[in-house]
């Protein structure tokens, strides 16, 4: 068989309930998608702080959990959905900066010292503030972009013998084990 264009070829099977499929398939709803990823990452979150909440228990600590995981999002309308386990600031201490930034950080444990990398665009070396505060290290400065970031700390450190060095808009801190710490 032969037509004006050249001779038919057969449709395959494959093809022709790959069509079936499509016409058959709903529209997807890229919304319903989006709420999805974002209700697993929540039931995520929860599971995490159950296992936090299990982890201190078992421990016999009877002071608020040193965990600290979480992450935020921020919509097209400017609103900030916030999900996780962030303790919430004291009373007593520094007025929260709710226009500051928490930069990126990853804690590397290391035989003799703990090191905290954050990554900082735009701060000036200057205004950089590190502190040591219950277990945990406070980071604060400003440039082009104003930071703040508590990162708990896994082990006891020697605070006086603290080292950090910016470059690149890294901030590297190395902190020392306390004496007789694992």
């Amino acid at each position: 068989m032969s037509g004006a264009r050249g001779p038919r070829r057969p449709i395959s099977v494959a093809r022709t309930l790959s069509e079936r499929a499509r016409a058959e398939a709903p529209a997807v709803d890229a919304t319903a998608h989006l709420g999805g990823i974002f209700d697993g990452l929540k039931g995520l979150v929860e599971r995490l702080g159950k296992m936090a909440e299990g982890a201190r228990q078992a421990s016999g600590q009877g002071q608020e959990g040193r965990v600290v995981f979480g992450y935020s999002v921020r919509t097209l309308d400017g609103a900030v959905q916030a999900f996780g386990h962030v303790p919430e600031p004291r009373a007593d201490s520094e007025p929260a900066m709710p226009e500051a930034r928490q930069p990126l950080v990853d804690v590397f444990e290391e035989a003799d010292a703990l090191l905290v990398v954050a990554e900082v665009p735009g701060l000036d070396p200057t205004a950089l503030r590190l502190t040591i505060e219950d277990g945990t290290l406070v980071i604060a400065g400003e440039g082009r972009v104003r930071y703040r970031r508590v990162v708990a700390l896994p082990a006891a450190i020697e605070a006086a013998a603290m080292t950090y060095a910016i470059r690149n808009g890294i901030l590297e801190v190395r902190l020392p084990r306390a004496k007789g710490a694992k």
